[in-house]
């Protein structure tokens, strides 16, 4: 391998190391951006991800790591996907209670005076 070559393999590695720890995280952990900000991980708060500049083109020999990376994404996306409509269902929940409640009607019946 030339020396251009090896930066290129070195640095797709490192694109996808960090592609992989961001999708392979748990959403729990970086909801604040907390869990990402101390990972050494380039990203936002917001879990962006800029690729480096200058990466070229995937070396064929990393064709089938980036395809697992993929699907570390697709299963993160899929996880994400969950806790969205675990969180709507929830939110149903209380929207509901909430429209049932009526300020109007005592709250507290007193038996004792």
């Amino acid at each position: 391998m030339s020396p251009r070559t090896d930066r290129t393999h070195a640095a797709w590695l490192a694109a996808l190391d960090e592609l992989e720890a961001v999708a392979g995280r748990d959403p729990q952990l970086t909801a604040d951006g907390a869990g990402v900000s101390g990972a050494g991980v380039g990203l936002g708060a917001i879990g962006t991800w800029t690729p480096p500049a200058g990466l070229g083109p995937l070396p064929a020999e990393l064709a089938d790591r980036a395809v697992a990376v993929a699907g570390v994404q697709r299963g993160a996306l899929a996880r994400l996907d969950a806790a969205r409509k675990a969180v709507l269902a929830h939110l149903g929940a209380v929207r509901s209670v909430e429209s049932s409640h009526e300020p109007e009607r005592p709250v507290y019946l007193d038996a004792t005076g």
